[in-house]
């Protein structure tokens, strides 16, 4: 299973933690099972299925038929737009704590 997870991956052409996030889960969960430490849990097969609604269940879970269920690419992991000028961010101020409760603030010029 470990090999049907890294190949939607791979399909994606995404990094594991870019995955994990598309899924909802920490990135040492996918690294644990990409190892082989772990195997997937339900919740997180549920989560692949539910975000990636073409693939094949019958596939992920037992390695059975394609990897689609309709001859479907995997819709791409997240619509991006690009920002305009007017909704560019810039930092207006850093402030750093310190282990005895003193800061100190930084106000980029």
């Amino acid at each position: 299973m470990e090999n049907r997870i890294q190949k939607i991956i791979d399909e994606q052409g995404v990094s594991l933690n870019a995955f994990a996030q598309e899924i909802g889960v920490n990135r040492s969960t996918i690294s644990h099972i990409l190892t082989g430490r772990n195997k997937p849990s339900v919740e997180v097969l549920q989560k692949i299925l539910k975000r990636f609604p073409s693939l094949s269940s019958d596939w992920l879970l037992l390695g059975n038929g394609s990897m689609h269920t309709k001859n479907e690419s995997i819709a791409t992991t997240s619509t991006t737009k690009k920002a305009s000028k007017s909704e560019s961010k810039s930092v207006e101020k850093v402030v750093v704590f310190y282990n005895d409760n003193t800061f100190q603030e930084y106000n980029p010029s």
